[in-house]
């Protein structure tokens, strides 16, 4: 996962026994980095880390008198560890608190229903709908202006806010991102400007019908017409 630019941690390395540690202190919390070592049978100075165990304690709320275990998890490289910690203090911390930076977009990185990583940065206060999975196995879908909310979306409508646990989401999509994509991919050439009629005859592989105007096509109600209207996301043509 690209990091991009992000300021060095401050990490303090320990090398105990076949225990390898990288700890991060501040005011507030302590990140933790764990790496297990294996001994090689050909090589036995040759020094080999199995995995890294990440974990995030909260020092402000401790539980009798120990830091507060917030989330943990195990990595097969450091640097997936380390993004991982980046990820959970953004998530964790108000960004007034001064951690922001350390995370940057590692923060709006969410895990949706169809195990898809996504990166909302570019979606943060424009307007959205939001398709939710149901415990009902049905869906729902909500549009209005979307925020983040630590490890929550936030939807605003007109009457009211809706928090969202992206684990439930299949699907986001951002209608002025939609409609830029329409405006790059509609062949203007042959599109007559009214739904979804092109001035065009009707060709193999095309979705549509005869217009009611000769020379035209129509593909209202048709599935997504691969020759006329690749790449655009069915909710744009409805």
């Amino acid at each position: 996962m690209n990091r991009g630019s992000l300021p060095e941690i401050a990490w303090i390395f320990t090398d105990s026994s076949d225990v390898l540690m990288w700890s991060w202190v501040t005011a507030h919390f302590a990140a933790r980095i764990h790496g297990r070592e294996v001994q090689d049978a050909n090589n036995p100075s040759l020094r080999n880390v199995r995995s890294y165990h990440w974990e995030l304690l909260d020092v402000m709320r401790t539980h009798q008198g120990v830091p507060r275990q917030l989330v943990e998890g195990t990595s097969t490289s450091f640097d997936e560890a380390e993004n991982s910690v980046r990820e959970h203090v953004g998530k964790c911390y108000d960004p007034r608190l001064g951690y922001q930076p350390f995370a940057g977009r590692l923060a709006h990185h969410f895990t949706l229903a169809t195990g898809a990583i996504l990166d909302v940065t570019p979606l943060i206060g424009t307007r959205c709908s939001v398709t939710v999975q149901l415990s009902d196995g049905t869906h729902r879908t909500v549009a209005g202006d979307f925020s983040v909310d630590h490890y929550r979306w936030r939807i605003d409508t007109p009457g009211e806010r809706l928090e969202i646990v992206p684990e439930h989401v299949s699907r986001i999509t951002n209608r002025s991102d939609a409609a830029e994509l329409a405006s790059k991919v509609i062949r203007h050439d042959a599109y007559t400007g009214i739904g979804r009629m092109y001035r065009e005859e009707p060709k193999p592989g095309c979705s549509g019908r005869p217009g009611f105007n000769i020379g035209t096509v129509d593909h209202a109600g048709a599935v997504l017409c691969p020759i006329h209207e690749s790449g655009l996301e069915q909710d744009v043509l409805n």
